[in-house]
């Protein structure tokens, strides 16, 4: 327990000094992000992909020529493995169409990326931030590249691009066999736009809106700044506390527990407060498959707002919806409570929507995932309980239980 202490005391003091830190650069603004302003933080499409091929591009607007097309060959992609490439003579192409995607899901789809040069020489780019995985996405492109374009794997690269550099699913690959790349935002991407800076040091504009790119996928990430995210790992790894760090580490699944059975408590102490019911599946604690919790107005006990889950995977997870009694039928049009929903069904009659992030942003965060350490982070800072909080509080002003149950025959 002493060295537990000890450890934890030693954190504490690295991640006050990070902290501080990042308090005098916000100050200093320099920690303003105009893509967070925009609430463009992780849209994928609208941001991410969109300023890469920007970058990628020779004709780019940014007036470089192919020289970060250059950097970004060198260092991204023949860092891991030899790939032949002329940048002067290629096309950047976003939401690259290969057709419509047919029933079995095995042809069409449209590639994140996809840059070309004359000699048909192709770099492939599936570009994930939170969304999961699709049915054989991998695969498809796969096979567009061997069959469609019919090039060899000498003439073309498959990269897939996320934030740590996770490998892609079965459901996506098919469970085949064949050669693609994996590309992280931290490891790759953040220090190929680091040498854009200086590629781009006599052009102010591009090289400010790199920077303040760089800061955005720093804040997604929770990146430390270099030098204490050194001094972190040092004390986690040295001979005195690298035992204790494993022994955390080992109750992880423990502690993650923990950290969602006390998020659930402060969801049912919230509800009190507003005189709300509540009811939560056991399942709740451990993120497990068709687990929810149940709130509703004793008053008008026909309709409940859900939280929770059916299944727990890259491609689904928590999300909140107003549910109603088996065989119950509405009326009248029903009222969606959120603008930006999913449509809806007679399993939720008023709509439904993902837990996203604070912003509620469709593709904002990742929320929706309970077992990731960035969720878990905002369910114990406090984060996700005021936005649920604010919800309810909704609900409750609203009158949403009373105005949804007169639309019920």
């Amino acid at each position: 327990m002493e060295r537990l202490n000890q450890l934890l005391k030693q954190i504490s003091e690295i991640v006050l000094k990070e902290n501080t830190q990042q308090e005098e650069k916000r100050r200093r603004g320099e920690n303003f992000n105009v893509f967070k302003v925009l609430g463009l933080t992780t849209s994928e499409v609208r941001l991410h992909s969109a300023l890469i091929a920007e970058l990628l591009n020779p004709n780019g607007d940014h007036g470089l020529g192919s020289k970060f097309l250059e950097s970004f060959w060198t260092d991204v992609i023949e860092s891991k493995r030899a790939f032949k490439f002329d940048p002067n003579t290629s096309n950047v192409f976003v939401e690259y169409s290969i057709g419509t995607v047919t029933p079995d899901c095995k042809k069409g789809g449209r590639i994140d990326l996809l840059i070309r040069d004359k000699n048909k020489q192709t770099v492939i780019i599936e570009n994930k931030i939170y969304a999961g995985d699709q049915k054989l996405q991998m695969y498809r492109y796969n096979r567009y590249a061997t069959e469609t374009e019919g090039l060899s794997n000498e003439q073309y690269a498959l990269l897939y691009l996320t934030l740590f550099g996770t490998q892609p699913s079965e459901e996506s690959t098919g469970k085949e066999s064949f050669d693609y790349l994996t590309v992280s935002y931290k490891d790759d991407i953040i220090p190929w736009l680091e040498k854009c800076i200086g590629i781009a040091a006599l052009y102010p504009r591009i090289r400010e809106t790199i920077t303040q790119y760089i800061t955005n996928l720093k804040q997604i990430l929770s990146i430390m700044e270099k030098n204490n995210s050194q001094e972190y790992l040092d004390v986690l790894t040295s001979n005195d506390n690298i035992l204790t760090t494993i022994d955390i580490l080992e109750h992880s699944y423990d502690i993650q527990t923990r950290i969602r059975t006390d998020f659930i408590d402060e969801i049912h102490k919230v509800c009190q407060n507003l005189g709300f019911l509540f009811k939560s599946d056991e399942g709740m604690k451990t993120a497990s498959n068709f687990s929810w919790i149940h709130i509703w107005d004793e008053k008008y006990n026909r309709i409940h707002f859900v939280l929770g889950v059916r299944n727990h995977t890259n491609q689904d997870g928590f999300r909140m919806a107003f549910t109603v009694e088996p065989q119950t039928q509405l009326k009248e049009a029903p009222i969606l409570f959120w603008e930006d929903c999913e449509k809806p069904t007679d399993e939720y009659p008023f709509g439904w929507v993902y837990l996203w992030s604070e912003s509620g942003l469709a593709g904002s965060g990742h929320w929706w995932r309970w077992d990731e350490w960035s969720t878990l982070r905002d369910m114990a800072n406090g984060k996700m309980v005021h936005y649920i909080e604010y919800q309810l509080n909704r609900i409750k002003e609203e009158n949403t239980f009373e105005r949804m149950n007169r639309l019920l025959e």
